[in-house]
């Protein structure tokens, strides 16, 4: 018998070899294998809502209290900085859900659901009561007219304005102020010669900053 024939026997047995272990693994490993019940074995993922004692133990039950914040009043520690994430009790009554961890949270709405009044501003008059540091962008100017004013006023805020559109109306930052300010003192009082000293100082540390050792800008 030819070769060729061999070769093609010992390929055809192969081929049904293979297609055989198939069919056997597909009997084993169908979805008749999960449980019989509608939901809660995990046929539809498994998340679900927090129980009470998991909230208890995640979250930092803080009482909610603006009014007295802004009064220097009971004030948040800062180990207790995070999140506002939820809330309990009733109106003027309420204890705030906060999550102290490092982590990231993504409000996501229809316009008009109270994203911004029942989620960002508390959050930033939380922020403020603790002392935290923020960034917020605000496209309208709404964030800065409602909360600019109670941040500068209420808990001593340096509130700074990046204004993209009009950059002209931005908070600025003078790097010559030092320098000019203790040159004025030296031309105040010719003897003051720690402020020409110190005037000289800084504008050598502009320069560097601005042009490095290289001479490249």
């Amino acid at each position: 018998m030819p070769s060729q024939v061999y070769i093609l026997i010992a390929a055809a047995a192969l081929m049904f070899t293979v297609i055989g272990g198939l069919s056997i693994l597909a009997h084993y490993y169908t979805l008749n294998g999960i449980k019989s019940r509608t939901v809660g074995d995990g046929q539809h993922g498994t998340a679900r809502f927090s129980t009470k004692n998991e909230i208890k133990s995640t979250y930092k039950h803080i009482p909610f209290k603006p009014k007295e914040w802004r009064k220097g009043i009971a004030l948040p520690q800062v180990n207790q900085q995070g999140l506002i994430l939820g809330s309990i009790g009733k109106k003027n009554e309420l204890t705030a859900l906060v999550d102290t961890d490092d982590v990231h949270c993504l409000m996501i709405g229809a316009s008009g659901v109270g994203k911004t009044a029942f989620f960002l501003y508390p959050n930033l008059e939380y922020a403020c009561a603790s002392g935290m540091s923020f960034l917020t962008t605000d496209t309208k100017g709404d964030l800065y007219r409602n909360y600019g004013a109670i941040a500068r006023d209420h808990y001593g805020y340096h509130v700074a304005v990046i204004d993209l559109r009009n950059p002209t109306r931005s908070d600025g930052n003078n790097m010559l102020h030092l320098v000019n300010k203790y040159m004025d003192a030296y031309r105040a009082d010719g003897k003051n010669l720690v402020a020409k000293a110190k005037a000289e100082k800084y504008a050598k540390i502009i320069a560097k900053t601005i042009i490095n050792a290289g001479g490249e800008n």
